[in-house]
């Protein structure tokens, strides 16, 4: 008899294949990502051959490093640094309780960006992301106009997460569908990260309807790919989008295949307690941390137009009175050189600043025959100049402590003073 394989062994090639899509995505072809992504896409390389540790450790040193060092300000980089640790603890011995732990954070971000997106900006057809993201896919296939799109994107949303919780076989073909508009208009490689959460709440016998799927409607699926794919490739020319939609068409049909089997509740096992509940209670805690004022990305607030700012707070539920401190630079004063770029002083006049976006503008700005930059303002209610942002010591004329993570983006990069603004990440 053969030995039956661990449940890890099949997610960590989920896990790789979402790991290998992200690292397409444009931030890669920056100055200084090269070396973590052939981290991560070496540690990903290992978990399609094994689940080794190796390939986790790896894989979560190769989203670790951008997150804290390069400015990344993606959810999804947060996530699979996450589920990359949640492995490594998990292991072999606990890869009920690993799996279970990416089944609660894969729900959690949906039902946390449902809630992010309880704000005034959300609902408001003239800013809201859910119309813009509507009017890309109707210019770019000619699609029909969606009635109330914002309120179809949130309830998907909830939809979603509960169908996760339940581990019910629906999350395939409704998550696929949600998240292919989006993979083809504003987040490229979000929808296949997030399709390994679902790898994580399928069951063993779904596993088995997934197979018996391919065997019989293996042709039906493999059509639907290369029909969606064909289509997609002769209307944009764009091959990683045609690879990826057609993949979406393909795992569609099989997904609706294997809902449609599903004739009562499959929970599978339950693993509950410790590795779970830790990773469940850090993930929901960092995504509350908005309306704190300590941090805007990776908390599934993407394209949600939430503003947590003074003056533009907009939630819904969220009260004002939760936020901590007021975390943007505003610039009142900001003198460019002799004066002769005024287009970059309206800038600096007109965008709420963070510390990164300082630090980025002083190694982007500071030329000569810029020299000096003064800038004026106030930080969490605390006025200060800075004579010179090209000095060393500029940092010293600002309020608050040593900065430990200086590329760690917490907060929105152009994000301007007024308000609302439209479909904000």
């Amino acid at each position: 008899m053969r030995p039956r394989r661990s449940p890890l062994a099949w997610w960590a090639r989920a896990f790789a294949v979402a790991s290998l899509v992200h690292l397409t995505l444009p931030d890669f072809a920056q100055a200084g990502w090269g070396p973590p992504g052939v981290v991560e896409g070496l540690g990903a390389l290992i978990l399609l051959v094994r689940p080794h540790p190796a390939g986790f450790a790896l894989c979560a040193v190769g989203t670790l490093w951008p997150l804290l060092a390069l400015r990344d300000v993606l959810t999804q980089s947060t996530l699979l640094t996450l589920w990359a640790v949640v492995a490594l603890v998990g292991g072999r011995r606990r890869a009920g309780a690993a799996l279970t732990a990416v089944r609660w954070t894969t729900a959690a971000t949906y039902l946390l960006a449902a809630l992010h997106k309880l704000n005034t900006t959300w609902f408001d057809p003239a800013y809201g992301c859910a119309e813009h993201a509507w009017a890309q896919v109707m210019a770019r296939y000619g699609a029909p106009a969606m009635p109330a799109p914002a309120w179809v994107a949130l309830g998907v949303e909830v939809a979603l997460g509960v169908l996760i919780l339940r581990r019910s076989p629906w999350m395939w073909p409704v998550g696929l569908a949600f998240h292919l508009p989006l993979t083809v208009t504003l987040a490229p490689a979000f929808g296949p990260v997030m399709l390994a959460g679902y790898a994580a709440a399928t069951t063993p016998r779904q596993a088995v309807r997934w197979r018996r799927a391919l065997r019989r409607q293996g042709w039906l699926a493999g059509g639907a790919a290369v029909a969606a794919g064909a289509v997609e490739l002769g209307m944009t020319g764009e091959v990683a989008t045609t690879l990826k939609v057609g993949a979406a068409a393909g795992l569609g049909v099989l997904g609706l295949v294997v809902a449609l089997q599903g004739r009562r509740r499959d929970r599978g096992r339950v693993h509950r307690g410790g590795l779970p509940a830790v990773a469940l209670a850090l993930w929901v805690a960092n995504g509350l941390t908005p309306y704190l004022g300590l941090q805007y990305q990776h908390t599934a607030a993407m394209l949600s137009g939430l503003r947590v700012d003074a003056g533009c707070h907009n939630s819904l539920v969220m009260p004002e009175a939760l936020r901590l401190v007021d975390p943007y630079i505003r610039l009142d004063v900001a003198r460019v050189g002799p004066g002769h770029r005024p287009e970059r002083e309206r800038i600096l006049l007109e965008t709420l600043w963070n510390l990164p976006a300082l630090y980025t503008m002083r190694a982007n700005w500071c030329i000569p025959e810029n020299r000096p930059i003064t800038l004026g303002g106030t930080w969490d209610g605390v006025a200060f100049t800075v004579p010179d942002l090209c000095a060393d010591g500029w940092r010293a004329a600002l309020p608050g402590g040593p900065d430990w993570l200086p590329g760690f983006q917490r907060f929105q990069k152009n994000l301007r003073r007024t308000c609302p603004t439209a479909c904000i990440h």
